[in-house]
């Protein structure tokens, strides 16, 4: 089950490797992080359950998960809460048209909450394996529109999977599984509004990418910070 192993190596990564974009230098952190707590039986199942993403205004939680209750092996599911301080509720299906009879998962919402872009494994009309969709709503109470494949310039015959979208909506990170440096490298494309099409991906070459694998992109909110995962010493 590729959907599962991809999440396993998120477990088994020797670390997270950032990068300041554009400038040399290191990412300080000047916090320290909590202990972890456990979300509960509203949000946690019998079943695999992966958190995806949370928007940008901390009101929606999406995740996958393997859970009954879904439309094919692997769906997207939606928490929400009406404040920040108040605790998830219960997750709900996305349905279709996002979810389908195949694998759907790694759900990313653009800041502007009107793009969803995730992974679909083989669905029909993509171009082979592991695929990067994108589906899109008028306003945050509409409902999600039929996914978009993102073509040619993102998607290939091999593995697409993990993306991350600046928060300008003008970059899209992701991973590709050939092509690179290393089994996985993190590649980018870019668009000149957000009402134009994906533009030609570019790997991001060695400053970032090495002969071990490199994933889960993350590009922090100052759109100057790149964070990964990196199998590297």
């Amino acid at each position: 089950m590729k959907w599962l192993n991809v999440y396993r190596m998120r477990l088994v990564v020797v670390g997270v490797v950032a990068v300041i974009i554009f400038g040399g230098g290191r990412a300080k952190a000047d916090f320290t992080f909590g202990e972890p707590v456990n979300l509960g039986s509203t949000l946690n199942s019998p079943s695999s359950d992966f958190t995806d993403f949370i928007s940008t205004d901390g009101l929606e939680m999406y995740l996958c998960s393997d859970r009954s209750g879904g439309y094919g092996g692997v769906d997207i599911w939606i928490s929400r809460r009406s404040t920040i301080d108040e605790d998830w509720g219960t997750p709900e299906n996305l349905g279709p048209p996002v979810n389908t009879s195949y694998y759907d998962y790694e759900a990313y919402i653009s800041s502007d909450c009107l793009e969803l872009y995730f992974v679909s494994f083989q669905r029909p009309g993509g171009h082979g394996g592991d695929d990067i969709w994108v589906s899109r709503r008028q306003s945050k109470e509409a409902v999600w529109g039929t996914p978009v494949n993102l073509g040619p310039e993102v998607n290939s015959s091999t593995n697409e999977w993990s993306p991350s979208i600046s928060p300008n909506g003008l970059e899209l990170y992701f991973v590709r599984r050939s092509g690179g440096y290393g089994s996985d490298d993190i590649w980018v494309s870019r668009r000149a509004t957000t009402n134009d099409p994906w533009g030609k991906s570019i790997n991001l070459g060695s400053v970032v990418n090495s002969s071990a694998s490199e994933a889960f992109p993350f590009l922090f909110f100052d759109g100057l910070t790149l964070f990964f995962s990196g199998e590297r010493n």
